[in-house]
């Protein structure tokens, strides 16, 4: 290849790149479009949610969580709850909980599918920033609140059972 064909493709590939780069659509690209960051209204009413949980309020002022922390590691507990649940106190479980989703959803993407054992709760928590050891320290504090809402004995003997026999 001669310098004159170098020059040529060199400018070329310059040319396109500035192209591109200048281009209003490359603005509107994200590192989480690629990796599933859904889009910025989903995000703010995600965040919304979370802020204005009650039990997330609790976990964070208790525990010294930020919201982030306290939605996952609530999250974590109750998506491995419902998984473990009766029907019938799997929808009181649900029905206790506002905003209960946006809380399951702030679990580490990949991680869910993980929640039946301590070890798998560990892994969350790690996930979400905080030491595995935080889980015996969510739990009470959550049985707290459903025992505040109003939750039968009969939840929340289960959900002692389930959370008791990962820890």
């Amino acid at each position: 290849m001669d310098k004159v064909q170098l020059t040529r493709r060199f400018f070329s590939l310059f040319t396109l790149f500035c192209i591109l780069a200048a281009s209003p659509s490359s603005f509107a690209f994200s590192f989480s479009d690629l990796f599933g960051g859904g889009d910025d209204d989903e995000k703010a009413e995600t965040a919304t949610s979370i802020a204005a949980n009650p039990l997330t309020d609790l976990l964070s002022g208790q525990l010294g969580v930020s919201p982030e922390q306290a939605a996952g590691g609530a999250g974590a507990l109750l998506s491995m709850a419902t998984s473990q649940l009766s029907g019938d106190q799997a929808s009181e479980l649900t029905k206790m909980i506002p905003g209960g989703d946006a809380l399951t959803n702030a679990i580490p993407p990949g991680l869910g599918g993980m929640l039946n054992t301590m070890d798998g709760l560990n892994q969350v928590f790690t996930a979400l920033g905080m030491d595995a050891g935080m889980v015996s320290q969510f739990i009470p504090v959550v049985m707290q609140y459903l025992g505040d809402q109003g939750a039968s004995a009969g939840l929340m003997e289960t959900l002692g059972q389930v959370w008791n026999s990962t820890s």
